[in-house]
């Protein structure tokens, strides 16, 4: 009767841990149905307008060569939002498009290079020369903003993607543009 017991839960155990696997299932994130939080939906939309607005402006009205970096994105909301994927995925989808981007992390680095070439031991054909690191003449910045209500047992939250070109040259902001979410979700009741 023991053994009987006893095989009868390890099968019952086993079948739920073969059940709770259920496996990784991978979807389109373009095609995210949103959530309560910001999500997939939410920055695909947020990159598609700020990379086609960005570019039109960059390709139709700047006219000049452009070398943008990448400056302070912040994230004022009431929510995590890792405004990093955000400006790497608009950063991506530019660069594709031929717009030059400034990234001086390894700035230390590049200048240890140029002085090992000037000092003779490198071969001067690989050797790469002063004076031909770009500096950014545009800061791209920005912020998340959100503002969330309640309406009729529903949490209602307003969020507002700003971002900006900054011309360094001048101090003026050249490019703005923003997206707007609003999202509309029923509050769940909490009972004791």
């Amino acid at each position: 009767m023991k053994k009987a017991a006893l095989f009868a839960a390890v099968i019952v155990l086993a079948a739920g841990l073969v059940s709770c696997g259920g496996g990784t299932q991978y979807k389109d994130a373009s095609k995210d149905e949103g959530s309560r939080e910001f999500g997939p939906k939410e920055i695909k939309m947020t990159v598609n307008t700020m990379t086609g607005s960005m570019h039109t402006f960059l390709k139709e009205e700047w006219k000049q060569p452009s070398y943008i970096q990448i400056k302070k994105f912040l994230n004022k909301t009431s929510e995590h939002i890792d405004t990093a994927m955000i400006s790497n995925e608009i950063q991506t989808n530019l660069i594709k498009k031929r717009i030059k981007f400034i990234d001086d992390t390894l700035t230390a680095d590049a200048i240890a290079e140029m002085e090992k070439g000037m000092t003779g031991m490198m071969d001067p054909d690989s050797a790469i020369p002063m004076g031909q690191l770009k500096s950014p003449n545009l800061y791209l910045t920005g912020d998340i903003r959100d503002n969330v209500r309640t309406v009729k047992g529903r949490e209602v939250q307003y969020l507002v993607v700003t971002l900006k070109l900054y011309n360094l040259k001048t101090q003026v902001v050249e490019w703005q543009d923003q997206q707007e979410f609003l999202k509309s979700t029923k509050k769940d009741k909490v009972s004791f």
